[in-house]
């Protein structure tokens, strides 16, 4: 039986899948882009990366180039090492322990 057309003015409301009863969907994490299993594909799929980390080396040198020439500099910036971090610690909570001894001293 054909469905009748939509009034004039009034939508359809979608409904959630009632399996999900209000939760969010999910964000997937990890490799998307999966290599081929086939040995005459793969080789293709790897000389095609190849080709694409050339080309974005490329570019990225391209661009840092003319951002020099401008009077800038164009590089990737990195978070800073703490300081006082002893060898086994690492970020934050090197730095709090540090300052907390240091707290503990003074008092």
């Amino acid at each position: 039986m054909p469905q009748k057309p939509v009034i004039k003015g009034k939508k359809i409301d979608k409904k959630q899948a009632a399996n999900r009863h209000g939760k969010i969907p999910q964000t997937r994490k990890g490799k998307f882009e999966k290599p081929p299993k086939k040995a005459k594909l793969l080789e293709q799929y790897n000389d095609d990366k190849e080709v694409t980390k050339m080309i974005n080396a490329n570019n990225e040198s391209t661009f840092a180039a003319k951002a020099q020439t401008v009077g800038g500099r164009l590089k990737a910036l990195k978070a800073p090492l703490p300081v006082n971090a002893p060898k086994g610690q690492k970020g934050d909570k090197a730095a709090a322990g540090k300052a907390g001894e240091a707290m503990e001293e003074d008092a």
